[in-house]
């Protein structure tokens, strides 16, 4: 047997004798195996031994009973312990081991047989319980000393109970005052939640959240499951904030200069292109054409005409002039101009109580861009017959649904087109949440939801 040191806590010399006696049958060094007969004795041995394995009577000369076993766990608790007993008594063991006792051997059962198996069985449970307790160390050293802040979340509520110091830090909060809070106690809007997918075992969402003295934050959670523990999480925090804030004013500037740009192209095309269109038109109708000529002169004509529609089209698209009284004029006004074509049905419905200033906090003309540009792809390549556009608000949330009952897609292939990543981009500086549901030959439904 390997190398042991092992103490005999015994109060009746006979009986330690006979186990040490046994113990050196077992192949154990008898300069190893040391006896106390009461717990006092027990402690003064801490400074000289460090032992694998106790052996423990738990009636002593100063003690008895559960307490026995409680104060020599207590001053050798990486050591794994037998108890060897003179009582068969059945409610006493199961108690004891459920306490960590390693097992419980009547004495008048004991021989060097028993003694040895048993032995064996309690080092190897000692082993790994070492490997755990070194591998837990492992983890709460990587977890504590991370530069990242992190936490470690349970349940559906992500209640905290740990975080490391940079999370501290970054929520601006002590251990005590974070520990038994959910992850959502530091949420800006009260709705936001993190949807956990059972079918993925890394997880992440922008929360826009703030510290415990106020201070706005926006950030990313990428969240792992625990494979060993059931509903545990580990929870990197990533703070956003000063990213996002540089992404989204690099956003804002572009996206002035586009806007002014689209606008300049308009006036351009309507005051320049459109009225040289429109003077040769006049000028065209005013040729009569002789016999032989009628035809192509009303193709000529017909391609004009089609040409000064398709530029004002195009005019009124870059700088649609509805957006200067509101989204929810301009959405109404987009939807009018479409029906008018007689080629698809767009229905709007928006909720009872939405008014402009329900709109404040987002940017009403990107937001316009965005659903423009989803339906004129729907226009484009969808087939449809019929668009469905539904408003609505549910406390601090507004969710806005686009569906057409077209052909669908694949939204993998056509998320690597430029126009699908130009939308997302919109809607990620919009900090707009999107879902799409599509099936080949059923069309599109995007549902966008935004505070």
């Amino acid at each position: 047997m390997e190398a042991l040191k092992i103490l005999i806590v015994e109060d009746e010399p006979s009986f330690a004798q006979l186990v040490q006696h046994q113990l050196e049958m077992l192949g154990i060094d008898i300069q190893n195996v040391f006896i106390a007969t009461s717990l006092s004795e027990a402690n003064s041995f801490r400074d000289e031994i460090d032992p694998d394995l106790v052996l423990l009577d738990l009636t002593i000369l100063d003690s008895s009973g559960l307490a026995t076993y409680d104060a020599i766990n207590k001053m050798y608790f990486n050591a794994s312990i037998i108890i060897l007993s003179g009582l068969d008594d059945k409610e006493l063991a199961i108690q004891l081991v459920s306490k960590g006792a390693q097992d419980y051997l009547q004495k008048s059962d004991v021989n060097a047989e028993l003694l040895g198996r048993t032995i064996r069985f309690a080092m190897l449970r000692r082993s790994v319980r070492l490997e755990l307790a070194k591998s837990k160390k492992t983890y709460r050293d990587v977890f504590n000393n991370s530069p990242m802040p992190m936490l470690r979340l349970f349940g559906e509520t992500m209640e905290i109970t740990m975080a490391n110091p940079a999370a501290l830090a970054l929520y601006e909060i002590t251990a005590a005052e974070i520990l038994g809070k959910s992850i959502y106690s530091f949420n800006y809007f009260n709705d936001q939640r993190i949807e956990i997918d059972s079918n993925s075992s890394t997880l992440k969402k922008y929360l826009k959240q703030k510290t415990l003295n106020g201070v706005e934050i926006i950030n990313e959670i990428v969240i792992n499951k625990l494979e060993q523990e059931e509903g545990v999480y580990i929870a990197l925090v990533i703070d956003r904030t000063e990213e996002l804030k540089f992404e989204k004013q690099k956003f804002s500037v572009i996206s002035q200069a586009e806007e002014r740009e689209k606008k300049k192209i308009a006036r351009e095309l309507h005051d320049g292109l459109g009225q040289q269109l429109t003077l040769v038109n006049l000028l065209f109708q005013n040729i009569t054409p002789t016999k032989d000529q009628e035809t192509a002169h009303h193709t000529v004509s017909n391609l004009l005409k089609e040409s000064i529609r398709e530029l004002r089209e195009i005019s009124y698209n870059l700088n649609p002039p509805e957006l200067e009284n509101g989204f929810l004029h301009a959405i109404h006004r987009f939807a009018n101009r479409i029906n008018s074509t007689g080629l698809i049905d767009f229905k709007i419905e928006i909720q009872k109580g939405i008014v402009e200033e329900t709109l404040d906090h987002i940017d009403r003309v990107n937001l316009y861009r965005i659903i423009q540009e989803l339906v004129n792809n729907t226009l484009k390549h969808a087939k449809a017959t019929q668009i469905y556009f539904l408003m609505e608000k549910n406390k601090n949330q507004v969710s806005i649904l686009l569906k057409d009952n077209g052909v669908g897609f694949e939204f993998e292939k056509a998320q690597a087109g430029m126009g699908i990543q130009n939308i997302q981009y919109r809607m990620k500086m919009l900090n707009i949440e999107s879902e799409y549901t599509t099936i080949l030959g059923q069309g599109v439904a995007i549902k966008m939801i935004f505070n």
